[in-house]
């Protein structure tokens, strides 16, 4: 992939969270271009050029007109455009560390406590691969890294002031307990986090709209029973949606938003879990599909999200059958929030 920006900022953010994978340039046969022009705040936009077999062509161009922060919706954009291009890995929401050729998985909702468990284990000689996604090849079922920069909650007097991300601080590969292990190697084990949620917990999504699609995705809302919906801060272009766990909606709202999908910013989670980590966490061995069906809600590429409607999208069926073809054989496990030294305990063990 080829980037360039008239726009400091935007390189900045880009290179803090992915610089660890910056590379020379070199020739390729298929390769992404990326130009994000930002500076013109009158029609600022991303255009995205594929190179196949040394044939050009633009592949993808989106206008930020009219978005209240163009840098931060193109750097999402752009992310999610090279995720959805990605054929060869199936991209997990998950922490990865390792030990002796070995990955151990850490999937979980957001806020689970994947990056504070990772963080633990680090400090006990794992190497590095990710504490957020998992890339695991579709051939050969090999987990590779995927070292994007950290981010932790900052205690500090300064609060992440400066980090872009409020109350948290950045940490780039380099600066981690241990380093990072560069080289793919098959799952050990799969350890779905269970941050304790209770049954009539509530999922809440964030969505920025276009100023000409908030009518028509308003009223669509109305129709799902159960849901919750608002304007943030009274801006149409902005909307929360809250509705219950557990009540089959998520395939509802994942429909809608691929049906409002030209008129839609971004969709984020906004919902916060507290994992109560005091108390005795506990391990429980779990089946292959339970932990595929875990997996499933927090892909890193949702098939509901992608920009460019290609092909090989997966149906919500063929990601289960997926998920379960790339984890067959290995032992997956369920563990419950507690105190970080004994999670990491009950790591080790599974180790031995």
């Amino acid at each position: 992939m080829l980037l360039d920006s008239d726009s400091q900022e935007f390189l900045e953010l880009f290179d803090r969270d992915y610089g660890w994978f910056k590379t020379p340039s070199t020739n390729s046969k298929k390769r992404l271009s990326i130009s994000a022009r930002l500076n013109d705040l009158k029609d600022p936009f991303v255009r995205i050029t594929k190179t196949n077999n040394f044939q050009f062509s633009i592949f993808n161009f989106q206008s930020l007109r009219g978005h209240p922060s163009p840098v931060s919706c193109a750097l999402q954009r752009i992310i999610r455009t090279i995720f959805a291009e990605i054929e060869d890995f199936m991209v997990l929401h998950a922490g990865v560390v390792e030990r002796n050729g070995r990955a151990v998985i850490l999937a979980g909702p957001p806020g689970a406590g994947k990056t504070t468990l990772v963080l633990e284990l680090l400090k006990d000689g794992y190497g590095f691969f990710s504490d957020d996604f998992c890339p695991i090849h579709k051939v050969t079922r090999r987990v590779y890294p995927f070292p994007r920069s950290v981010w932790v909650v900052d205690d500090g007097s300064n609060k992440g002031n400066e980090s872009g991300r409020k109350g948290k601080t950045c940490l780039r590969p380099d600066q981690l307990p241990s380093g990072v292990s560069d080289q793919p190697c098959i799952p050990k084990c799969l350890v779905c986090l269970d941050p304790g949620r209770n049954a009539d917990s509530f999922c809440e999504l964030e969505i920025g709209v276009k100023r000409e699609g908030a009518k028509g995705l308003g009223i669509d809302l109305q129709e799902i029973k159960n849901l919750q919906f608002s304007m943030v801060n009274g801006q149409s272009s902005g909307w929360r949606i809250r509705y219950p766990v557990g009540q089959g909606l998520t395939p509802k709202i994942r429909e809608l938003l691929a049906r409002h999908e030209q008129h839609i910013w971004n969709v984020y989670r906004a919902d916060r879990i507290h994992p109560d980590f005091e108390k005795d966490p506990v391990l429980t061995p779990i089946a292959t599909h339970e932990a595929a069906f875990c997996l499933l809600r927090d892909l890193k590429q949702e098939p509901g999200f992608s920009q460019n409607g290609d092909a090989h999208r997966y149906a919500p069926g063929e990601l289960f059958m997926e998920l379960n073809r790339l984890l067959q054989g290995v032992p997956c496990y369920r563990l419950s929030a507690g105190s970080l030294d004994r999670m990491a305990g009950a790591i080790a063990r599974i180790e031995n």
